[in-house]
């Protein structure tokens, strides 16, 4: 209990939710099902907890039917790269392909989960991965409408990036939830139809124009979230888990320090966003995003993409494209479409 009181709320939420889960293996629950066997039910109900776990760690999803493959279930997590391709035949044998010339002795690698976001997997198979770029944003609002979900609200869209960089979700529904506080249903409307219609100027406008109260919630937020991190991350030093030593902590706390270095991990990710978009660092909404554009030049018959980023003043800057002629003059038959 201890160490549950140690986690942030999502994550105690989730290792709630599996918690509860193996509690439900009880014997009575067991004694229901009607394909084990008497001999099989009579084992303690360690057997079951085992038995749950081999299933939840490892059995890949396919359309919701959960399957175990033999070797397959050897291979390890990746979330920058992966060794490995996975694919089902018609016949639904699985093949799995190697994704490059890998090396002798070096480990194959899947993807467990959505890389971007470690909560998830370090619930469910009790790993941290650190080489994860992203983190939910945690936040929780007490009520989520058809409109924030379409928006983009869901846990593994909702992300601050180790580089201090901030989905387009997280702005869109920061945006969404002041315009209703400040029950201002006309911009709230303005900013639906824009995303629905995927008008880019216009949703660009709106998060400019409500950029101040936009960003100050997005700071509130991380100096709250902050401030309870901290005290999570006291509360677990004050019994000594930074101590590799520590008896205590390596019998009767074991998966404190993985705990704890998954709270460091978290606030890490919040502070960088928090610097990233501090007053005096000057940074707008769309600064931590970059928008990808296909430039063409009809004439020539090339195509190439750049990178954009828009400056304080509204400004756009642009690395990459198509650049000047050959000769160095200006293309006058270029077009540019943003792409996302």
């Amino acid at each position: 209990e201890y160490c549950l009181l140690c986690l942030p709320p999502l994550m105690r939420k989730l290792a709630m939710e599996e918690r509860g889960k193996q509690r439900r293996l009880s014997p009575d629950t067991i004694e229901m099902v009607p394909f084990i066997g008497d001999d099989i039910k009579s084992h303690p109900g360690d057997l079951f907890k085992w038995a749950y776990q081999i299933v939840a760690t490892r059995a890949v999803d396919v359309d919701g039917d959960l399957r175990i493959v033999p070797m397959a279930d050897y291979f390890n997590h990746g979330s920058d790269y992966t060794e490995i391709e996975a694919s089902y035949d018609a016949a639904g044998n699985y093949n799995a392909y190697t994704s490059y010339d890998v090396p002798a002795g070096q480990q194959l690698r899947i993807s467990y989960a959505d890389p971007r976001n470690p909560s998830h997997l370090f619930a469910r198979y009790g790993f941290l991965d650190e080489n994860c770029p992203a983190t939910y944003c945690k936040l929780l609002p007490p009520t989520v409408n058809s409109d924030m979900i379409e928006l983009g609200y869901s846990l593994d869209r909702m992300l601050f990036y180790k580089n201090g960089e901030v989905a387009d979700e997280v702005w869109d529904i920061f945006l969404y939830q002041h315009l209703a506080e400040t029950n201002n249903i006309y911009d709230q409307q303005a900013l639906m139809n824009a995303y629905r219609q995927g008008d880019y100027d216009a949703k660009l406008a709106l998060h400019n124009k409500h950029y101040a109260a936009t960003s100050a919630a997005l700071l509130a937020h991380i100096d709250d979230f902050i401030e309870e991190i901290d005290k999570l991350i006291q509360k677990a030093e004050t019994i000594g888990v930074s101590d590799p030593n520590s008896v205590y902590i390596r019998y009767e706390h074991p998966r404190l320090p993985l705990i704890h270095r998954h709270n460091l991990f978290v606030r890490e990710t919040f502070q960088n966003v928090r610097n990233q978009y501090s007053p005096d660092q000057g940074a707008n909404w769309r600064e931590a995003t970059r928008v990808l554009v296909q430039e063409c030049d009809e004439v020539a018959m090339e195509c190439a993409m750049a990178e954009c980023v828009q400056d304080v003043q509204g400004n756009w800057e642009c690395t990459g494209g198509l650049g000047p002629n050959v000769d160095g003059s200006e293309r006058l038959h270029k077009t540019q479409r943003v792409i996302g």
